[in-house]
């Protein structure tokens, strides 16, 4: 019954990055990452088909990259694991969790400022579940910490899944 803290084992064997002191998200308390083993590079998805559910200032926030890669999901009911960030990381099966999901802009956010030093990252751009437009998601750089949505939604970057309990 011990809490978890950050930089901690979670659950699912990857590492804490966020805990809701302060009880501000209904229905967790805890965002992980998942092991670097559970990482790739991935397209984004197959093609440039808004997914507008994704878009705008809630979904960049935290606690809403479930709801943004189950939306992805929705549109891209034709791609799979091997050809989409969002199906990748619902694939991940690490700590024997199924609960997995890409990461919003600002879940990814926290990943990076939280871990620096922790989890194995590579200096480079991560996808979040975040789209700018319609051809264009946002990213996290692991490498400077900037975030920005200048790349087309087939473009490979690192994938790293994320759970919340």
């Amino acid at each position: 019954d011990e809490l978890c803290k950050i930089g901690m084992t979670g659950p699912g064997g990857g590492l804490i990055f966020f805990v809701d002191y302060n009880d501000q998200y209904l229905g967790f308390n805890y965002l992980e990452a998942a092991p670097q083993s559970c990482e790739a590079s991935k397209a984004w998805s197959s093609a440039n088909t808004a997914v507008t559910a994704a878009r705008g200032w809630a979904a960049r926030a935290v606690g809403a990259g479930q709801a943004n890669t189950a939306a992805i999901k929705a549109v891209f009911t034709g791609d799979s694991s091997t050809n989409n960030a969002a199906y990748f990381a619902t694939s991940c099966s690490a700590g024997g969790k199924s609960d997995w999901f890409l990461g919003s802009l600002g879940e990814m956010k926290l990943m990076h400022d939280n871990l620096q030093g922790l989890g194995e990252f590579n200096a480079v751009p991560y996808w979040s579940s975040t789209e700018d437009t319609y051809d264009k998601p946002w990213n996290q750089s692991f490498g400077g910490g900037s975030q920005d949505a200048n790349y087309d939604k087939n473009w490979t970057f690192y994938v790293r899944p994320v759970r919340a309990f």
